[in-house]
């Protein structure tokens, strides 16, 4: 059995290899070919690196369904009724995962199909196309407004069992509900890409302090309701 401190180093190492895959699909592999114009020829062009970020990203989504799992004694003993919904909303980001990533293989089926086209043949395909890109941005926006939900719950549960400073769980309890609140502004308004920052920057400091100091034994858990 290990001990509590190391549960939050490996937490913590856990947590930053999520963080970093993370920004490698959206920034290297897969935002720069979905999230532009010409989408179709970039993706069939490219479609071992769709198919690599898909499988890291279910990578990704399984590391936050372990990390639920392993930490899932400790919380109980928190907030056995939260840490039992951190769970299973970890477990409802898997399944929206999925379908997230089905949607992105279409599109590769839909490319490798639209390029063995004459040009007199893709009018409505580009069409149709569109739709696919659309569709999949709404799936990703809903994976993100449910990924704020778990990290809330996490957080939160951090803040309460003082397993990490409390200045560090409430920044990033504010940072998820600030996620939570851009994705709604998204969906009705325009958003901003900067108030996903706080998130980035907070769970940075996070994970770094349980890397190095893992999770605070100095305080007994106790659940709190």
């Amino acid at each position: 059995m290990y001990s509590i401190k190391k549960i939050g180093r490996i937490t913590g190492v856990l947590l930053l290899l999520q963080m970093v895959v993370g920004i490698l699909i959206n920034v290297s592999l897969l935002g720069p070919l979905i999230f532009t114009s010409d989408f179709i020829t970039k993706i069939s062009e490219n479609t071992d690196q769709v198919l690599a970020s898909t499988l890291l990203h279910i990578v990704t989504k399984t590391i936050g369904i372990g990390v639920a799992i392993m930490l899932l004694p400790t919380l109980k003993k928190v907030h056995e009724s939260m840490a039992l919904w951190y769970l299973s909303f970890s477990i409802i980001l898997f399944v929206i995962s999925i379908i997230d990533n089905t949607v992105i293989l279409s599109l590769v089926s839909f490319s490798e199909q639209y390029q063995n086209l004459s040009i007199s043949d893709t009018t409505n395909l580009e069409a149709f196309g569109r739709v696919l890109q659309e569709t999949r941005g709404w799936v990703h926006m809903m994976d993100i407004l449910v990924a704020s939900i778990p990290l809330s719950i996490f957080y939160y549960l951090m803040y309460i069992s003082k397993l990490v400073p409390r200045i560090l769980s409430a920044l990033c309890v504010f940072s998820a509900v600030l996620i939570f609140v851009n994705v709604l502004w998204t969906i009705f308004g325009t958003g901003s890409m900067y108030l996903y920052m706080p998130m980035a920057l907070t769970q940075l400091m996070f994970v770094i302090w349980l890397i190095v100091k893992g999770f605070n034994t100095s305080h007994t858990l106790q659940e709190a309701v």
